[in-house]
């Protein structure tokens, strides 16, 4: 009976232990289990995740061909618009210079033109009007006339390129010289003496005018 009863006691004892155990391995089991079943869960939604990725990006790919396709010809719009504006630019310049040659021909040509014209004027106008009176013939007076009439005509031509104070001493040496040709040469026109004032005045006027053109024609060869 003694034996039974320790034994039996002994298995109690196993059983107490077992039992105390129990809630232990439920827990750890249920551990294990929970954490399997997180990790599948955390699989699953990046599978899913994953997936929607891709489905998100293929739904995108028509939108971003058509943007990038947009772009592309915007781009090629703006290059060719740029180089339209260079090739304009280039030509509006070249068009400049073109114009600004020209002009400096034109400007050196009439200044050349009037200068040729003046050198000897005022002297030619002088030395008719000097001569004795039986010397004097109406083909002088004409001939002075012309050569007035020229000065004129290239003193009109260049007078865009002249400074107002040089178009106005064109202007006033062809009135002198003028009067002094109506009053001293041609036929029976009495001679201009020498002491006139007349002579000093047209030939200072014409001096200082061709000086002023001189300095004007050499200034254009140094550009």
């Amino acid at each position: 009976m003694y034996d039974f009863l320790n034994g039996l006691a002994r298995v109690g004892g196993i059983i107490a232990i077992l039992v105390s155990l129990f809630p232990f391995f439920f827990k750890e089991k249920w551990k294990q289990l929970l954490q399997r079943s997180m990790a599948e869960d955390l699989a699953r939604l990046n599978s899913d995740l994953i997936n929607k990725q891709a489905e998100h990006a293929a739904s995108l790919a028509p939108q971003l061909a058509r943007i990038e396709h947009d772009f592309q010809q915007q781009l090629e719009a703006y290059k060719v618009s740029l180089i339209a504006e260079a090739e304009a630019a280039k030509a509006k310049s070249e068009l400049r210079k073109t114009i600004a040659l020209r002009f400096a021909d034109v400007q050196f040509e009439r200044l050349v033109a009037l200068e040729k014209v003046l050198s000897p004027l005022a002297s030619d106008v002088l030395s008719q009007a000097g001569l004795k009176q039986e010397h004097k013939n109406q083909e002088q007076q004409n001939k002075m006339l012309e050569h007035l009439e020229g000065f004129r005509r290239v003193s009109n031509e260049a007078e865009m390129f002249l400074f107002d104070e040089d178009a106005i001493a064109c202007s006033r040496l062809l009135k002198k010289l003028t009067k002094i040709v109506s009053d001293h040469v041609g036929f029976s026109r009495p001679t201009l003496a020498m002491d006139d004032p007349q002579q000093m005045e047209v030939t200072k006027d014409s001096a200082e005018l061709h000086e002023r053109l001189k300095r004007k024609i050499r200034a254009l060869g140094h550009l």
